[in-house]
């Protein structure tokens, strides 16, 4: 890496960043499950559990569920039986096509950006809060292969927006901070890498499937 260039490293997040996460949950892939839905379309379904879970009672209630991946299903499986409520084959559906790999989608953006940023020498990390392992999900996009770090809250205990996260993840990188770019989308969760050191990037919360993300900016960070 030329060290006369901005950032030897560029730390992206997943989900919201380079995934997109407003069309996880498939109606399709749940009504193929089998399950016993009560009557209810598969499309009723999910709007129950995303009303409920994404409540405020329900937001308190996800917090530390993605410090292991024992704590997420057995958040996010409670949560989703209370929707309903569902029995559990219904919950077991959802929480399936939540964590399905398949099921989320990188932004058109996505690897077209990282592997340009590759093809200069700039390592790249991911670094999710998230309970299950999205390995799967970034080698269906085709960009695992150029990445330098997965960093993943369930592996090792900790969740943004501790420092020590950030910091871990660049250590894994083999990157000072100070010259690590942190790209996100949560004001709170990914601007704690300043925290850390680490120089931060926020994309706008608002986005839209299938439309590119605005990660083209990161390429003029990087090489500015």
């Amino acid at each position: 890496m030329d060290h006369d260039s901005t950032f030897d490293a560029v730390l992206f997040d997943f989900s919201g960043t380079l995934f997109d996460d407003t069309s996880v949950l498939d109606p399709d892939a749940i009504a193929a499950s089998g399950a016993d839905l009560g009557g209810l379309t598969a499309t009723e379904v999910v709007r129950s559990v995303l009303a409920h879970v994404d409540s405020p009672a329900s937001l308190e209630a996800r917090r530390g569920c993605d410090l292991s991946q024992e704590a997420h299903r057995a958040v996010w499986t409670r949560l989703i039986a209370e929707s309903g409520p569902f029995a559990p084959d219904v919950v077991d559906a959802v929480y399936a096509a939540l964590t399905d790999p398949a099921a989320w989608t990188p932004y058109p953006d996505t690897a077209v950006v990282l592997k340009a940023l590759h093809d200069r020498g700039v390592r790249i990390g991911v670094l999710s809060n998230i309970g299950w392992d999205i390995r799967p999900a970034l080698a269906d996009a085709g960009v695992l292969d150029l990445l330098d770090a997965v960093v993943l809250s369930c592996e090792h205990g900790l969740e943004k927006p501790d420092p020590a996260l950030f910091a871990l993840a660049c250590q894994e990188m083999g990157t000072p901070p100070g010259r690590t770019l942190y790209i996100g989308d949560d004001p709170v969760k990914d601007g704690a890498a300043v925290r850390a050191g680490l120089p931060v990037y926020l994309l706008p919360t608002e986005r839209a499937v299938n439309r590119e993300r605005g990660l083209g900016a990161v390429l003029r960070l990087a090489s500015a």
